[in-house]
This record gives C-alpha cells, structure tokens and sequence, in this order.
C-alpha cells in the first residue's frame, strides 16, 4: 500500500506559508533597490497595484484548481491532468530548478538584511563576520532549514506561523511609528509616472507576488484543501498587496527631498532608511523583521520543492525512491536532493547570477501553462470541475486575461540586457528534462491516462464486433 503524506496544514499556516514565501526581498529590498533599474521614485506605489492586477488574476486561477484537485506536487498535477503529460513536467522542470535556484539566492540575500541589523544595532563587528562568510553563512540556513522539514509538516506549520506573527508584528510596528513621517509634499516631489519606467518597474515588482503558488504544491497536507486552499491564496494575495502599498507609501513618504536625491539605492533597504526616522529600537526590530522576512522564505521553498519531485517520483518520471517518506510522512530524499542542489548552487553563485533571469522566465512558463489550465478545465475536464469548491462566473475571462498578461511580461524579460543568456540556460535545462521523460516514458504510471486509453482501445474492440455481426 502507497503511503501518503500528513494533512496536517490549516488556514492559517496556508495564510502563513503564503505570506512568508511572498514578504520577503521584494519588499525590504526590491522596494528600494528599484529605483536602480527604474527610477520612478514614489511611482513604485503605482507599480505596486499594477503588479497586483496579474497577481490576482493568476491567483485566482490557482484558488479554482487547487480546490479542484489538492494535492502535493499541485502545479505538477493540475498541468500534466488537464493539459498534457508532458508540458506539465517540463514547465515544473524549470519550475523546480528556478525555486532552488531562488532558494539558494535567498539565503545568500538574507545576509545584506542581517548585516544592516548588526549595523542599525552599533555590532559593526559581527556585521564584518556575516559579509565575509556570506556562502557558509547560507549554507547553513538551507541545513537547517532542510532538517527542520525533515522533522515533519506539523513542526514545519509552527515555525512557519511563528515567523508569521514575527514579521507582521515588525510590518505593524513599521506602520505605526512610521505613518506620522509621511509627507504627501515628499510623494508629490519624487513621482515619476512616466509609462515606460513604471511599465519596467511593474514587470520586475510582479515577482515580488509569485510565492503565492508555494502552498499548491503541498495541497496534498492541507486539511480540508477544497475550502482552506483558495481561502488561503486569496485573503493572502489581497494582505499582500495592501502592505506592498502601504510600506511604500511610508518609506517615501518619510524621505525628504536631500535624503532621496543623495541615498544609494542600489544597495540600500527598508531597515537602512527606516533607521534615519525611526527611533532606534522600532528600526532594530524592523530589521530583525526583514531577516525573518527571507529567512522564512526558505522554509516553504523547500517544502514546495521537494513535494515537485515528490510527485514525479509518484508517476515514475523520476527515481521511484525519491517518492519514498520518512516515519514523519515528508519525502526525505526529495529534501536531501533538494538541499543538495541549492548548496551547489551557493557555491558556484556568481556563475548562476549570469542566468538569473532564467528564474522569472520560468515562472512566468508555468503562470502561462496554469492559467491555461483553467481556462481548458470546465470545457476538457467537467467531471473535474464539478468537484472544485471554488468557481468564479466569468472564469474564461480571468484565465485569458492571465495568460496573456504573464505571456506580455515573458516577452518583455526577453528584450531586457542579458536575458538571452538566462534563456538558453532554461532551453538547456528544458533539453535535459526532455530526455530523462522520454528514458522514463515507458515506465510514467499515469493512471489517469491509462484508463484513457483503455477506453480508447474498448470502444475499438466493441466497434469491430459490431462490425462483424452486421456482417453475418
């Protein structure tokens, strides 16, 4: 008999895988490290909302499959089931490899919000430590993190909820004490709606919302999916929206006219220019938030990941063994090949960096292939669709308008410096996943599409029999 994982996830450590997996270097870094790539100043509230509509629009379509069809390995699934065998494991191919890869940069990036709180807190010197051993440093969070996955969902879910509480509390802190710097004199004096810039400055923040997907590939150990899935996905995407906006909204409007025409946004942060108006104790502890922030990043990066491979595994895409559980029901050698991948990826990390882009295109593949998905599901699939516990009126509308929006900012990634280079690294890795399917091809135990066949080959055999008794 074929074991099966834990549910042992509910609402509220969906809301806070959710939240966690999202709130992370797109707000404390991205919000201001922007103003380097696109320099729209206070327009990057703008961007924000625009970012939010295709956000949205994408989660939406997940709420519907995963209450449809929760299960571990979700994207995986929802692909291969409604439209092909093969595209759904190549687009979570590059999925995969995109989420280590964004696992180990994360755990790289988290020393810069680390170091600014050994700074804002006068521990110059522990701060020197961490920039001189950035790779150890990181290694050690995907260690430790791994082994806590290994200790099971349940444990996963408490700390997970924990950080939760740990960020938002610095999130209302930051608000609280920051909302009365706030001039509108200072939002008015940086704005910059020029189109093309906020137009650049949206593609690039919309990543800043793609972690909502994390919780649909462990759907399979959420408790009652059907209803805690999409609840979870969207009062999670709609609070992160709202704090985008609302954090931006303090960080420039508390920034005076000499204090933004003189800081260095490329390397800057929301702690670093929360220290210049904050008092320091509320500055220390955003800080500390924004640690929490992308160090809780990685604990449901590596639960996501390791479920992928879990899932192809069940199918026999890949080693068999790597579907195999632990006495705590988690896939351990998922976790381990999972670990052992982003560890390699720290080490050789400036030769990934070349390829960075590859990350958002392959997100962006699999935004394109989910929601087509759902726009195909109530046409191709009905039987399916009649079981979600989440429908939307108009759902053909929201996919399409999905699709097209994450297929415009694909094609926009691709005109961007450097992208070529991120995109024949994803050509290569979709070749190498193509062979492994088609060296495996005999053995996918796709009992979906088994039972298809059967079908088929029946209904063939009945109409030859017909055919010879018209005969007689």
């Amino acid at each position: 008999m074929e074991e099966e994982l834990r549910k042992e996830l509910g609402l509220k450590e969906v809301v806070a895988t959710v939240m966690t997996s999202v709130i992370g270097g797109g707000l404390f870094l991205s919000t201001i490290q922007i103003q380097s790539v696109a320099r729209v100043g206070s327009g990057i509230i703008l961007s924000y909302l625009m970012a939010a509509l295709p956000a949205l629009l994408v989660a939406l379509c997940y709420a519907v499959l995963s209450s449809a069809m929760p299960s571990s390995g979700g994207e995986y699934v929802f692909i291969s089931r409604i439209l092909d065998p093969y595209l759904g494991f190549i687009a979570t191919w590059a999925r995969w490899f995109s989420m280590i890869a964004t696992l180990a940069a994360m755990a790289v990036g988290d020393t810069i919000l680390i170091q600014n709180f050994f700074d804002i807190a006068n521990m110059h010197g522990v701060s020197l430590f961490f920039s001189k051993n950035i790779q150890i440093i990181a290694i050690a969070f995907v260690i430790i993190f791994v082994a806590l996955n290994y200790l099971g969902v349940r444990l996963y879910g408490i700390i997970q909820t924990t950080m939760f509480f740990l960020l938002m509390f610095g999130i209302a802190l930051f608000t609280i004490f920051g909302l009365p710097h706030v001039s509108l004199s200072n939002l008015a004096y940086e704005a910059k709606f020029d189109f093309s810039s906020l137009a650049k400055a949206s593609s690039l923040i919309f990543f800043s919302y793609i972690g909502f997907a994390t919780i649909a590939n462990a759907g399979g150990e959420v408790k009652n999916a059907e209803k805690n899935l999409p609840k979870g996905i969207l009062l999670s995407t709609i609070g992160i929206a709202i704090i985008y906006v609302l954090i931006a909204t303090i960080t420039y409007g508390a920034m005076s006219k000499s204090f933004y025409s003189t800081y260095d946004f490329s390397t800057g942060s929301i702690p670093s220019v929360a220290a210049h108006f904050l008092p320091s104790a509320i500055a220390l502890y955003v800080s500390f938030a924004g640690s929490i922030a992308i160090i809780s990043d990685i604990n449901p990066t590596i639960l996501a990941s390791s479920r992928l491979s879990f899932a192809w595994a069940k199918d026999e895409i890949v080693p068999k063994k790597l579907s195999e559980l632990n006495k705590y029901k988690v896939p351990k050698w998922s976790l381990i090949i999972t670990g052992i991948t982003a560890i390699a990826i720290i080490i050789f990390a400036k030769a990934f960096m070349n390829a960075v882009m590859m990350i958002n295109m392959a997100v962006l593949l699999v935004y394109i292939a989910i929601t087509a998905s759902t726009f195909v599901l109530p046409y191709k699939h009905p039987q399916i669709y009649e079981k979600a516990g989440f429908k939307l009126k108009g759902l053909w509308i929201i996919s399409l308008a999905g699709m097209l929006l994450s297929a415009l900012f694909l094609g926009y990634i691709l005109r961007l410096p450097d992208a070529m280079n991120g995109f024949i690294f994803l050509l290569i890795w979709i070749g190498i996943g193509s062979i492994i399917y088609a060296l495996t091809l005999e053995k996918h135990k796709l009992f979906w599409r088994l039972e298809k066949q059967q079908r088929k080959e029946k209904e063939e055999r009945d109409k030859k029999i017909i055919e010879k008794l018209m005969k007689k």
